[in-house]
């Protein structure tokens, strides 16, 4: 199975036409990753990975005064031009907010949640965005990068429009890794002997945008075309001197991938399980655990999932080796559960959102207020 498996991979590579060039030292490091899912890291910690266990049991009294050492609410303004529907993202730079939300917009809004104003000019002609997927800062060089309909796009620290580059899909994902930009793509229902394969593929490029280095670090097989997607996703983690990667796989398929993988050097390697309690799966052979994020901080590991479709939210403090298995989310100072997202892992910095209360249909409706909290 194993030998098929990547024999189909190389295939894959081989036919694809986003993959110029792959480093054989990835490649045999994903080879090897895969074959740890596929033979061991379902079952048990034999692989020699870390492992951290999530039970079936949820906790229900963990408030996020309980591990904050600050939390800050900052109210967006609500006027004409600003109003959000959806919050995506979120990216501090320069003391100010960019949010994307699912209008396919970029709004920019200070620390005080004063609208400034909106990022980029929308539109198809060169140094225009049709619609926003992704948005990734990078702090040192004061550079904005935007991930857009088939193209990246560059900005100054004054959010001006430096340089694009086009590609033949979506950027779904955009990160900054050694100071240099990684790109993801997920590619869906590409037609391959026995069914569809459904790709995750990431993009090294220098900060001229060339492309360095590709990797195929997903390939999934079915029997239908067929995909899934999680709207707030967050497949790199970086800290000072780490970064690691989750890539979902939502659609139906007979095992979990439940691992966490870490860049070394050329390679992506297996980093850490998290080890959720049987049954994995119900009695239809349907997945019980859908995983959606796993994210990795300084001082946390917070991952994202549902379980028979409940939404669930684990935190696990590495200081106090430690796990918090939670219905939702963490509960605010309202008792509401909200879901912690990345804003500066290094530093151990999250945000959440919180909607503003429904108040009547003459009225428009206020926009949310985001808290910043930094953990203990």
């Amino acid at each position: 199975m194993i030998i098929n498996m990547y024999h189909s991979i190389n295939r894959v590579l081989i036919e694809s036409k986003y993959v110029p060039r792959i480093n054989i030292l990835i490649l045999y490091g994903l080879f090897l990753s895969i074959s740890c899912i596929c033979t061991g890291c379902s079952k048990s910690p034999k692989s020699g990975i870390n492992s951290i266990e999530i039970p079936r049991t949820t906790d229900s009294n963990l408030h996020l005064s309980d591990i904050a050492k600050s939390l800050d609410l900052v109210q967006m303004e609500t006027k004409n031009g600003s109003y959000l529907t959806s919050i995506l993202e979120v990216k501090i730079f320069n003391r100010n907010l960019l949010i994307r939300d699912t209008s396919g917009r970029v709004f920019i809004f200070d620390s005080k949640g004063n609208f400034i104003g909106k990022f980029g000019v929308r539109g198809e002609g060169p140094g225009e965005y049709s619609s926003a997927y992704s948005i990734e800062i990078d702090q040192e060089l004061g550079l904005i990068y935007l991930g857009g309909v088939r193209k990246l796009l560059v900005y100054d620290k004054n959010y001006e429009f430096l340089k694009e580059k086009k590609f033949s899909d979506f950027i779904h994902y955009i990160s900054i890794v050694d100071q240099k930009p990684i790109l993801i793509f997920n590619r869906d229902w590409i037609p391959v002997e026995g069914g569809y394969s459904n790709q995750t593929i990431l993009f090294k490029l220098n900060r001229m945008l060339d492309i360095t280095d590709s990797i195929l670090f997903r390939n999934t097989i079915l029997k239908k075309a067929n995909g899934i997607r999680y709207t707030s996703k967050h497949f790199l983690s970086n800290t000072i001197d780490d970064a690691f990667l989750y890539a979902p796989v939502l659609t139906q398929e007979n095992i979990l991938r439940d691992t966490l993988y870490k860049f070394e050097g050329d390679s992506i390697i297996p980093f850490v399980k998290l080890d959720f309690e049987e049954p994995h799966f119900d009695e239809n052979g349907e997945k019980a655990v859908d995983i959606y994020n796993i994210m990795y901080s300084s001082s946390y590991i917070i991952c994202e999932y549902a379980r028979n479709k409940d939404k669930k939210l684990f935190i696990y403090s590495k200081k106090e080796s430690k796990g918090y298995n939670l219905e939702v989310g963490i509960l605010d100072e309202d008792d509401q559960p909200v879901v912690l997202r990345p804003l500066d892992l290094e530093n151990d910095v999250f945000y959440y959102i919180k909607e503003g209360e429904f108040q009547n249909m003459g009225v428009e409706e206020l926009n949310p207020t985001i808290g910043i909290v930094e953990l203990k």
